[in-house]
Order: structure tokens, then sequence, then C-alpha cells
């Protein structure tokens, strides 16, 4: 019997080491070997070590996985109760692409109250659409949009967004914000003038990220009217993720760029059920915007996904608007693990970057550590705590030194992790 327990990898000067260890069982002798294999880099660049973020969370036992961003909460007992009754019921055949009626309605109504937009459900074509998580609306927008073209997006950036694209035949470019995650408007419009006039995958749209995954930064409105600015002088879409809205802790309120001034003409707003909700499983997420822009999205997810799944759609037409409060509860339990956990990494050494919201904590690694590769190894060897090093969702070095942790766990799963890590650091 062979096994290959594991292989690392790291970078030497002109190349990439890869340690493969190897064990070879015959006749119950049992003989292990370290391999090491170089591979000579021709472009830096494009071969910069990317940490996959799937593949460390399967490294790390449950009680310290702070690695993928999913909330591991438990699931609405009265969302769980109608899914039963529903699938006992046997509503579980085809639907509309655009997704269940009930559903519909009762995500125009939660779009009115939270973000001020007056939803027509009635339109043809549709305005707003139940699609297969958030990135069924992303991957819809790739196919509809986005081939031969090229998306925007503000470095540190959502892995998926560019990852979609590559898939869809359309090109990510970056936009590197600074160590503040601030940006000038000016820098912005030169970027994505200079990506405009080229010849080959020319700029089509701006990813929009707020609050942001992976750093949690929440847009001013100064920040969201520069984009808007932008993407109107340069006849731009805006592509607007907006799944972490309800996480919203700090001094600036979520802004929907669409509520801005000639922005609902030019935006497609993306959201998702699978974290406030805690079902990341269920696959249900929706988008709204211009009927004009939407149509197109539609077609693709009819022939993509062909529809959502619908005894799930039915039972959260059921409660997500049933309970007013359901939404506050949610921020004021996710800010206090994020003040909780905040000042525990503090006191080992973490720089917290303050970012206004709460399902995610930015952060740069103590001071006496550089490489938050390394560093998240050792916490995994050590303490068998994982987060996500910085790597993972940047193209520069800018953000080496920086981690992220996803805090949308049980407060028991955060405490011993916050124990673990005292004990080695």
């Amino acid at each position: 019997m062979i096994t290959f327990p594991q292989t690392r990898t790291g970078l030497l000067r002109g190349g990439r080491i890869s340690c493969v260890g190897l064990t070879i069982t015959i006749g119950g002798s049992t003989i292990s070997a370290l391999f090491v294999i170089f591979t000579r880099m021709t472009e830096a660049k494009s071969q910069k070590v990317k940490p996959d973020i799937r593949s460390i969370t399967r490294l790390v036992p449950p009680s310290g996985n702070l690695v993928q961003g999913q909330s591991e909460l438990p699931i609405d007992q009265r969302l769980a109760a109608e899914a039963a009754q529903i699938i006992a019921a046997s509503r579980n055949h085809y639907g509309g692409s655009e997704g269940d009626a009930g559903l519909r309605k009762a995500v125009a109504a939660k779009i009115a109250r939270y973000n001020g937009i007056e939803i027509d459900v009635d339109a043809r074509p549709y305005e707003l659409m139940i699609t297969t998580g958030g990135t069924g609306a992303l991957i819809g927008i790739a196919q509809s949009y986005l081939r031969g073209r090229s998306a925007l997006v503000f470095e540190p950036y959502y892995p998926y967004h560019k990852r979609i694209l590559d898939e869809f035949g359309a090109r990510t470019e970056t936009f590197e914000l600074d160590e503040s995650l601030s940006f000038e408007k000016d820098s912005l419009l030169a970027r994505a003038k200079a990506l405009k006039d080229r010849a080959e995958f020319p700029l089509k749209a701006i990813i929009v990220c707020s609050p942001a995954n992976p750093s949690g930064k929440v847009m001013t409105q100064s920040e969201l009217e520069a984009v808007a600015a932008v993407a109107q002088e340069l006849d731009l879409l805006v592509i607007s993720d907006e799944v972490y809205e309800h996480y919203v802790t700090g001094e600036h309120p979520h802004v929907p760029i669409a509520t801005l001034p000639g922005m609902w003409d030019r935006t497609i707003t993306v959201n998702s059920f699978s974290k406030s909700w805690n079902i990341s499983g269920w696959r249900l997420g929706y988008a709204f915007g211009k009927g004009e822009l939407l149509a197109p999205i539609n077609n693709a997810a009819n022939v993509i996904y062909v529809c959502p799944a619908t005894p799930l759609q039915a039972a959260l037409s059921r409660v997500l608007m049933a309970d007013p409060d359901y939404y506050l509860r949610l921020r004021d339990k996710f800010d206090e693990k994020r003040r909780v956990f905040s000042e525990g990494l503090r006191e080992l050494g973490f720089d917290i970057y303050n970012s206004g919201s709460a399902f995610y904590l930015w952060a740069r690694i103590p001071a006496e550590f550089s490489n938050a590769i390394t560093f998240n190894e050792m916490l995994m060897e050590k303490a068998g705590v994982g987060v996500t090093p910085g790597a993972a969702f940047a193209d520069t070095d800018m953000w080496d030194s920086y981690v992220r942790i996803c805090i949308a766990r049980e407060d028991s799963v955060l405490e011993g992790a916050m124990e673990k890590l005292k004990n080695i650091l």
C-alpha cells in the first residue's frame, strides 16, 4: 500500500520547493520517505503562492476552524420546520428560473425595508430573481456580460470574484487599495480608463463588495460616490456584492450603490441567504436591478441551473420577514463576537483593522512574524487552529502579513480557539 499523507510547498530563489511525504507498506514493513521537488519559475508574478481556503479548512479540526467564510451557527428552527413540512408534502419539482413567487415577494419586501428600493415583482422583464446562491448570480453575470471583457476588483479581493470570471472567458483586473484600505477617485479613474481603452478584454464592469470579503471594509458614502462617478463617466456596469450587509456595526451605514443618483440603470446587486440564515448548503441568493439588465442573467440561469431548489425557496418565503427584529439580533450577536475575539487577539499582538462590520476580522499578525502562510502553518501544527493567510486575497505582496479570521462560529468554538492561541503565542 502506498499513501501520500501530506504535501507542503514553499518558495526558494527562482522556484518553488515541494515536500511530499510518502509511506509504503509491504508485508507488514513500513518505509517512510520525504521527496523534495523543485520547480523553476519563469513568471514570478503569475506563480505567487495562493493559499487554497478549502484545502486549509480540511486540515483543521472543527474546534479550530476559523478559515472558511461560512456561518457554522445552527439553522433557525422555524425555517427547518417549514422545509421539512414542504418536502414531506412533495413540493419538490421544477420551478421557474426567476425563482419562487412567494420568496420573490418576501425578498422585495426585505429590499424595500432595508435598502430603500422599491421592486416591482410583477414587472417584465423581472427586476428581481432568486439565484442558486450569490455565486449563481455572479456566474449568470459573467456569462451574460463579461465574456471577452474584464471587471475590476478592489484588492484585497474575494477569490471567487476572480475565479468565476476566469472560468467564463473573462478577465479580472485589480485595483490596489492602500494600507488603510482606502483609495483616491483619480487613481481609480486612471486605472479604469486605461483598461477601458485597451483592445483585448476591455473593461466592462467594476465589482464592489461592501462590506468586503476578506477585510470587512464598509465603503463610505464618498467612496461609493467615487465608484459611481467613474462608472458613469466610462459607461461601466457596477456589480454590487452586498452579502454581508446585515453585519455592519460601525459608524458608516450600509449604502446600496444602486440608490445613488444615476446608478439604478447600471447596477446589478447580488446578495445571499447563506450567511445570514446559516444555510450555505442550500444555495439560495438573489439579484436585482433594472429588468433589461437582469433578463440575460435569468436566461443564463435557466440554462445552467434550471431553477433554484424549490422546496427550500418555499420554506424561506414563510419566515424571511416574519420576525421584524431578526436582522437586528443578528447584527448585535456578531458585534459581541467581534468585540470579544478582537480583544483577545490584540492581547496576543494582532493589529485588528477597524472594518465597520463583524463577520470577518482582518488582522496584521503579531510583529515578530512577517509571513502569514508560515504563521498559519505554525498555528495549525501547534494549536489546531487555522485562519486564512492574506495572500489568498491578493496578487501583490502587500497583504502577506495579514490574515482573515471568520468569527461566524459558536461562542464555545471561539473561546476554545482563543485559549489554544494563548497557549502558543
